[in-house]
């Protein structure tokens, strides 16, 4: 009874493990980190993967974001390579308050 009972722990336990190593599993766990991540928050990230190999696509504000963005997946259990098609978004314009018009005396 014991044998069956250490072979059902250990087929359940490799499962898991197995299931984290799919694609979509890694996909998952990446996506996860991205959002757990203080600077990333996995602002408007996409996440794919195939054959192990995470794409990450999407708008980032800095490279600082995307560094840390790629070193997430990079670290990330399971994954074989990344590949980098983020952009760091433009910063916005700022303009100077136009100055005020001036009216003429009326005569």
């Amino acid at each position: 009874m014991r044998f069956r009972t250490l072979i059902g722990t250990c087929a359940v336990a490799a499962l898991t493990v197995g299931c984290a190593q799919t694609d979509a599993g890694i996909s998952t766990n990446v996506k996860n980190k991205l959002i757990a991540d203080d600077l990333v928050k996995a602002r408007q990230i996409n996440v794919d993967t195939q054959d192990k190999v995470v794409t990450l696509t999407g708008q980032v504000n800095s490279a600082e974001e995307e560094t840390r963005a790629l070193q997430i997946a990079r670290n990330t259990d399971g994954v074989r390579d990344v590949i980098d098609q983020i952009d760091i978004a433009a910063p916005q314009a700022s303009f100077p308050p136009p100055a005020p018009l001036e009216v003429p005396p009326a005569p």
